[in-house]
């Protein structure tokens, strides 16, 4: 048995390398963990009528995936039925006693293999179906001990698979249905029995120590760093379309230093005009908005994403340096979308560009949120003549 798990293993492994050609967002410390419940069934794997002999148990699992096709989590079970199951007594037979509501618990590390991933590789989003291999290893406790040689303690090897449903706007719920084999490979007997180890102390799989379960489960993934449930792929750029958006930022970062001195030109009038009205009238007009053109750099994104990439950020980064030196303005960032894709999901994109710029000026560079101002404004193919270069977050300069 051991064989096969590690071979099983090994092939997983290989295949994964293989399929995991594409770098990815959002796995960061916090990114990618999840939450779930389960409940189900289980009974001793021989020796008796399966349906017959069925004990009821609910669980808890917490996790986290490391990779499209890795992921570790802590499980936990409790078990309620005192019918035929996998905990021996000194003589070899099955028990689980009768002394308490709980009959037998069990906590434990476990594994998740994501099969498709592994094999067909992960194209940016959950399939809406999913196969993962679970083993895990868990200790069990056994509460009764009205039962002379009851093994109170047990090591236990799950080895399930778990047959998944994606689903929710982002993928981020997920039922699976697992059935599993669970051996209890060695254990502690009762020390109130005459002291003579039974069988269950010697480290083995044994069909006649184990037992099997149905369980049904339910799980929500948290939201990660880069604005879905999910790993996101590093998208590969042509090189052309590389080079004519650097040529713009450029462009776009030579007529934001020209912007500075003007900018300054314009506090100096500001002030003058402040002190003209002071002098003819005791009674100063309501402050109106101003936006200053022209603009600050210019965000890109690439098709259908709203991640910031590392080459994206020196330009929020400059709007950043402004605001900080210039704490008399404010920030306006509209976001856009290229005409190519459906209208509903251009007016949610041109969203959620302009909010990405607005949290990463508050959250990494420390901007107050209530100078910033973050608009959609849907699709448009004429900012730029390149309809790619319209995929952007514009950001204006606003004087109160």
């Amino acid at each position: 048995m051991k064989k096969i798990i590690i071979l099983f293993a090994a092939v997983v492994m290989s295949l994964s390398a293989m399929a995991q050609e594409q770098g990815f967002y959002g796995n960061k410390f916090l990114d990618n963990w999840y939450i779930g419940v389960n409940a189900g069934v289980g009974t001793g794997t021989t020796n008796h009528a399966l349906l017959k002999n069925l004990n009821f148990n609910a669980g808890l699992r917490l996790g986290k995936l490391f990779s499209p096709v890795f992921g570790l989590g802590i499980e936990g079970n409790v078990y309620f039925g005192n019918r035929h199951g996998a905990i021996l007594n000194a003589e070899g037979t099955h028990h689980l006693s009768t002394g308490s509501a709980i009959h037998y618990s069990q906590i434990g590390i476990l594994g998740t293999i994501n099969i498709n991933n592994a094999i067909a590789g992960y194209y940016g989003e959950p399939r809406k179906f999913e196969v993962f291999f679970v083993p895990a290893f868990s200790w069990g406790h056994n509460y009764g001990d009205n039962v002379p040689g009851t093994v109170l303690n047990t090591f236990v090897n799950k080895l399930a698979f778990d047959f998944c449903y994606n689903f929710g706007n982002d993928k981020q719920y997920q039922l699976y249905l697992e059935p599993s084999i669970n051996y209890a490979i060695a254990g502690i007997e009762d020390p109130k029995t005459d002291g003579q180890n039974v069988q269950q102390n010697i480290v083995r799989y044994n069909i006649n120590d184990s037992y099997l379960q149905l369980n049904l489960g339910f799980i929500y993934k948290f939201m990660t760093s880069n604005g879905t449930h999910n790993f996101a792929l590093v998208e590969s750029c042509d090189q052309d379309e590389i080079d004519d958006l650097n040529n713009a930022i450029n462009e776009l970062r030579e007529k934001s230093e020209a912007d500075e001195g003007r900018i300054v030109e314009l506090q100096k009038e500001n002030e003058e005009v402040k002190q003209k009205i002071d002098e003819c009238s005791t009674t100063v007009p309501e402050p109106v908005e101003e936006i200053i053109e022209p603009s600050l750099p210019t965000v890109f994104y690439q098709v259908n994403k709203a991640v910031i990439t590392p080459s994206q950020e020196s330009n929020v980064s400059i709007a950043a340096e402004v605001l900080k030196n210039h704490p008399t303005y404010k920030l306006i960032v509209k976001g856009y979308a290229s005409p190519e894709g459906g209208h509903s999901n251009n007016t949610s994109l041109g969203v959620r560009r302009a909010d990405a710029v607005k949290n990463m000026l508050v959250n990494k560079y420390k901007i107050s949120a209530d100078r910033i101002t973050a608009e959609g404004c849907g699709e448009t193919d004429e900012l730029f003549p390149i309809y790619e270069f319209n995929r952007v977050a514009m950001m204006y300069l606003v004087k109160e």
